[in-house]
């Protein structure tokens, strides 16, 4: 407890006026590091947005099924990409005690021709009996009637900018019809709906499965499925019947909770993939910029400021008192940029989830994270900034 006392007593509020006159002594060079810190800042909450906002579009719509057990074929590697399986495997599932019903759903993705000289390029496609309510979605079960008819789609409207048109027709007309990119086929949007966009697509179809097979039908073999929902009895133990179905199914189909596949959609994306290292590098980047700025304006200072350094050092004060006042200036600063650059990266959450339709919210968690290692890497550039006056002989300074 005395190393701790030793250390946290010096960082006493009435300190702060010596550390605040040090750094407004020149404005130019506070603003120029605020600037800095903020740019470092700014780059680490956009590096964090990104993934979570990867993250989150990636495994919505797992969050949304209606379910209990999922199987899924082991090439699906991501929710950008879903490899077909036997249908038949999800009805031997039937035969496990405690299944009470499964659920066969279609995923694929489809291009639609341009509306309003504006192109939803790719829309993913969700096929399902409309009777089962796989989506736990009141607004899209509420007019799941409306699919039983051939052709018959429901649009969601959280998609990207791109597929704003397709939206205000439906409001404004009731339906719109869409074509195929290869002029194909032809189906009509009834309805409208809330479920979030990805990375893979524009927006979201929602169809019966007929509607789905006759759409995706380069995409998806008849007697094969993107995924099986399996429903549970209400007194069944979801771990037995779970391990009950993969031992029967075998290493050819991959039996999960959702909460297993909603984990290994993140570890995917976290590790396997690209991604990961890609935002964990931006951030670094950010932790890199932002100590180099500080490092650079506290020796600055530091430099400057030799000879007063050097009289508190010969008038009995101790190096650690002055490693506080050089942390004091450091933290000023880390709070100074830390404040303007949440507001605008808050701002910049927003324009990107109107565009782009990817959910990117600003969280207690991203700004105690990034308010942390902004705060962090301050106080350790500060410690390195000053390391050259713990051996200064005040004597040898005059």
């Amino acid at each position: 407890m005395n190393w701790r006392r030793r250390l946290v007593d010096p960082l006493r509020l009435q300190d702060l006026p010596l550390a605040w006159l040090q750094l407004r002594r020149q404005p130019v060079r506070y603003l120029v590091a605020v600037v800095g810190i903020g740019f470092a800042a700014l780059l680490m909450y956009m590096q964090i947005g990104f993934q979570s906002g990867l993250l989150s579009s990636a495994t919505t719509f797992y969050e949304a099924l209606n379910t209990d057990l999922i199987l899924i074929s082991p090439g699906t590697l991501n929710s950008g990409n879903f490899q077909q399986f036997p249908q038949s495997l999800l009805y031997n599932a039937l035969g496990v005690e405690g299944v009470r019903q499964t659920v066969p759903v279609y995923v694929a993705n489809v291009n639609a021709q341009k509306l309003g000289s504006i192109k939803p390029t790719s829309l993913r496609l969700i096929g399902y009996d409309p009777d089962a309510r796989v989506l736990n979605l009141p607004d899209l079960n509420s007019q799941s009637s409306l699919l039983k008819t051939p052709g018959f789609v429901l649009f969601d409207t959280l998609g990207n900018r791109n597929t704003g048109p397709v939206t205000a027709a439906v409001k404004a007309n009731g339906s719109q019809f869409l074509t195929l990119a290869d002029l194909s086929k032809t189906f009509q949007v009834v309805g409208l709906f809330r479920l979030g966009s990805t990375f893979a697509a524009d927006s979201n179809l929602v169809s019966s499965d007929s509607t789905a097979l006759e759409l995706a039908y380069r995409q998806i073999n008849l007697g094969e499925i993107s995924l099986g929902l399996i429903r549970l009895d209400p007194s069944a133990v979801p771990a037995r019947a779970q391990a009950r179905i993969q031992a029967l199914l075998g290493d050819q189909i991959q039996v999960l909770t959702k909460e297993q596949l909603i984990e290994q959609e993140r570890n995917y994306w976290n590790t396997a993939s690209s991604f990961g290292v890609i935002f964990g590098f931006g951030t670094f980047m950010g932790l890199l910029v932002g100590g180099v700025v500080v490092y650079q304006v506290l020796y600055t200072d530091v430099s400057d400021h030799l000879k007063e350094y050097a009289t508190l050092k010969a008038m009995g004060f101790s190096n650690l008192f002055i490693l506080v006042i050089v942390i004091q200036e450091a933290l000023l600063l880390g709070v100074s940029s830390f404040i303007p650059a949440t507001v605008i990266s808050a701002g910049m959450y927003a324009f990107l989830t109107a565009t782009s339709g990817i959910r990117i919210a600003m969280t207690p968690d991203k700004s105690m994270l990034v308010g942390g290692l902004t705060l962090g890497v301050c106080a350790a550039s500060a410690a390195i900034a000053i390391r050259k006056l713990r051996d200064a002989d005040p004597a040898s300074v005059f």
